[in-house]
């Protein structure tokens, strides 16, 4: 490429599938689409010179961070797939309690590099999701019930324009590109390369919580989860998670805690409500509690690489009880799939942006992920995506763009944001991309 020193891959070329394989996490989609290109840059500039060399000739950009999307968003049949995965930089100012990160650094290196200054961010549960797609999808993770959603605590953003400049946008130059990238999710209209965010002091103590029962105990376990989130502290991570068991291999609930606090003894209590499940539930081992450092938080949400994946996402105001009660009988198609029910204590919703388009979201919510192998399975296993999300529908109030999988109907979109925010991004969108040069959200 002219000007610059970037690798671009083009179809058709030796090494292109490889390549177009790695910037993707989801196997059942790694090969479902083929840009005409495949760019990787390590600096803003590069990015720059990658959407002008785009627009020079006619092709429509993709940016990727980390590749984790469920549904492969970055992946787009023709264009430029931009891969920012290189830009990896973390630059911390600890007495001023902010970073600024590139759009490819993983939630796990930052919250490594963040502990050494004991500092810590809301970053996402799994280790190797990108923030570049985190943040702008809202990010629901770490402490958020005490730190808000990730997109919260964006300060500015590096991004590339539809016109090749490189700006800085902030809650005063280019406010309506920052108030858009908090929230906006995949297929935004810039390629964001850089987020200047606000960090906190690491929690003083954490405590992760964790007790599986036989799925059996489901309707004696509903109402106690009720009351016990309703009554534990706002602070409260609640997850039930409906999975095959890791030892036993039968169909389990699965719940895990963590409650951050000044000190262990506070973070037990903020447990409290948990500490005496009902004794007709059936357990399967002992409850477990115990401090951990906030950086190994991530071992409590393992996902595994180099799967086939088929998720989707809904928003309610419903007690957890009641999603519980909604999904548990509908067993999975395979052993590595859950159902992820999480609500925080006292059941109100995580703090969004003052400013941004993060506008739906629920005190509770369920993330519904098949996981498997074979793609003989693909049709058994999003079948069954489908039936938990019809089963929880009667209790849905929206859903979160960062997983929702927007490709199963054009209604999907507006379920993700109010009306007015909808409207405000189209606006906004036509004004830095009025020819439309970066692909929007992904459609079926």
């Amino acid at each position: 490429m002219t000007g610059a020193s970037i690798d671009l891959i083009q179809r058709g070329d030796p090494g292109y599938d490889a390549e177009r394989a790695r910037v993707i996490w989801n196997k059942r989609l790694d090969t479902a689409r083929a840009p005409e290109a495949i760019v990787t840059v390590r600096s803003a500039e590069e990015a720059a010179a990658a959407v002008r060399y785009a627009r020079e000739r006619g092709l429509r950009v993709s940016p990727r961070s980390g590749g984790h999307h469920y549904e492969a968003a970055p992946l787009r049949d023709g264009g430029l797939l931009l891969d920012l995965g290189g830009l990896d930089f973390i630059e911390i100012d600890a007495e001023a309690r902010t970073a600024r990160v590139g759009a490819g650094v993983q939630g796990g290196a930052l919250a490594e590099a963040l502990a050494a200054h004991g500092l810590a961010f809301p970053v996402g549960h799994c280790v190797d999701v990108g923030l570049g797609g985190y943040l702008l999808a809202g990010g629901y993770g770490w402490n958020a019930g005490e730190w808000g959603a990730a997109c919260a605590n964006v300060i500015a953003i590096e991004a590339v324009t539809a016109d090749g400049a490189v700006v800085l946008a902030d809650d005063e130059r280019h406010p309506d590109l920052v108030w858009a990238a908090r929230g906006h999710g995949a297929g935004f209209f810039a390629a964001i390369t850089a987020y200047h965010l606000r960090v906190f002091p690491v929690p003083g103590a954490i405590v992760a919580w964790r007790c599986a029962f036989t799925a059996a105990s489901a309707p004696v376990l509903a109402d106690w989860l009720t009351a016990a989130a309703a009554a534990a502290h706002p602070a409260v991570e609640i997850g039930c998670f409906l999975m095959d068991h890791w030892e036993t291999g039968e169909p389990a609930i699965v719940l895990r805690l963590s409650a951050c606090a000044d000190d262990e003894a506070e973070a037990h209590a903020r447990l409290a409500s948990f500490a005496s499940p009902p004794a007709a539930a059936e357990k399967i081992g002992e409850i477990r509690a115990e401090a951990v450092a906030f950086t190994d938080l991530f071992k409590m949400s393992p996902m595994p690489g180099g799967k086939r994946v088929a998720a989707d996402h809904m928003w309610s105001d419903a007690p957890l009880g009641d999603l519980l009660r909604a999904t548990w009988q509908l067993a999975a198609a395979s052993p590595h799939s859950t159902v992820d029910l999480i609500g925080f204590g006292g059941g109100a919703p995580p703090a969004g942006p003052a400013h941004g388009a993060l506008s739906v979201g629920g005190g509770t919510g369920a993330g519904i992920y098949a996981i498997w192998d074979d793609p003989a399975d693909d049709a058994a296993n999003r079948d069954w995506v489908r039936r938990i999300d019809a089963a929880l529908a009667p209790l849905r109030t929206g859903r979160y763009v960062g997983e929702a999988d927007l490709t199963a109907g054009p209604e999907r979109r507006a379920e993700c944001f109010t009306p007015e925010t909808l409207e405000r991004l189209e606006a906004i969108r036509t004004r830095y991309d009025p020819d439309r040069l970066f692909f929007a959200y992904p459609e079926g």
